[in-house]
């Protein structure tokens, strides 16, 4: 029996916006500003200059950056993220502090809204950090865990323990559904008196989507996810990076897919992902080699990968189930 969780996505449109390096002087980007592009119209008619930030960025370069307080001391680095696939939302971003080159530290897992993105300064990407706006003893009494005995991040109960210490309210779009925990349906069983309750989990780690398997509908084996590209300011999975091919074939390319592309599976004994793609479909997908990346936050290319998939859904005869 397969359960199926339509991955949401947020819509196709992307706002545009054009590079100003020297703009970037610590310009803070907070990831709950869904006004961005508001404020930058307002100051382009007051006579001040505008701003442009660059939004999306790879789970890669996300992880590993250092968190730091107001008073820049030093709270740790991003060592994963846990992230919703059913509706694309981060959730928490887990900081690993203490320890001896990463060995023996304890985790803390923060909501993502109480992170703010920082630039840092001007042409440096090395001092690109987050801010959390707690002191360093607050932070060291927060409640953890050890970096090899995780949590179930699908638990509603860790995860309202989280957002209470952090005084974190989640609204209605980030509880909808799936409320963190398993997304629960109910089937009638033989007797009337009794009901089947089958759960399943879309909260996932990000290390653990990583290698997740990506079939078509067909059910043939496409490749497998290789990285994401998340909105910083809205903390928000815009597409998954799925790995195609092999050295047989020219060398494994990576393909940028939209999340709306695709369904999150359970199966029998089995997590994949299916895209409504066929093979043909990514042959001629926009796609570019691993280990030379694209700049993810260039709206021309964004825009490609979306204009793409959008012709392809139109093609495509047979109704998704």
């Amino acid at each position: 029996m397969r359960n199926y969780v339509k991955a949401a996505w947020a819509g196709a449109a992307l706002a545009a916006f054009a590079f100003t390096p020297a703009a970037w002087a610590d310009e803070p980007a907070k990831i709950n500003n869904a006004n961005n592009n508001n404020a930058n119209d307002n100051n382009a008619t007051s006579g001040q200059t505008r701003v442009a930030i660059a939004r999306d960025f790879r789970t890669a370069d996300i992880i590993g950056l250092y968190v730091k307080n107001n008073k820049h001391e030093d709270l740790g680095k991003i060592d994963d993220l846990v992230i919703d696939m059913k509706t694309g939302d981060v959730r928490y971003a887990a900081i690993a502090y203490g320890g001896v080159a990463g060995i023996g530290s304890k985790l803390f897992a923060v909501p993502w809204q109480k992170l703010t993105f920082m630039f840092g300064e001007p042409n440096k990407a090395n001092s690109r950090h987050f801010m959390l706006d707690v002191s360093k003893e607050q932070f060291e009494n927060s409640p953890g865990f050890d970096s090899s005995h995780w949590p179930n991040v699908a638990d509603q109960n860790w995860s309202a323990s989280v957002d209470k210490h952090y005084n974190f309210e989640r609204n209605a779009h980030s509880n909808a559904n799936s409320n963190v925990t398993n997304a629960q349906t109910t089937a009638n069983a033989d007797n009337a008196n009794r009901q089947q309750t089958v759960a399943y989990e879309t909260v996932f780690r990000a290390s653990k989507i990583k290698g997740l398997e990506v079939r078509n509908d067909k059910n043939e084996h496409l490749g497998d996810i290789d990285d994401m590209v998340i909105d910083v300011t809205k903390g928000h999975v815009k597409y998954l990076a799925l790995s195609y091919g092999s050295w047989f074939t020219g060398g494994n390319k990576l393909f940028a897919v939209p999340l709306s592309s695709f369904t999150l599976t359970h199966d029998n004994n089995k997590t994949f992902f299916t895209v409504n793609a066929s093979q043909d479909t990514l042959k001629n997908a926009p796609g570019f080699d691993k280990n030379n990346w694209p700049d993810t936050a260039k709206p021309d290319w964004a825009s490609g990968i979306d204009s793409y998939y959008q012709r392809t859904a139109q093609r495509t005869t047979t109704p998704r189930q």
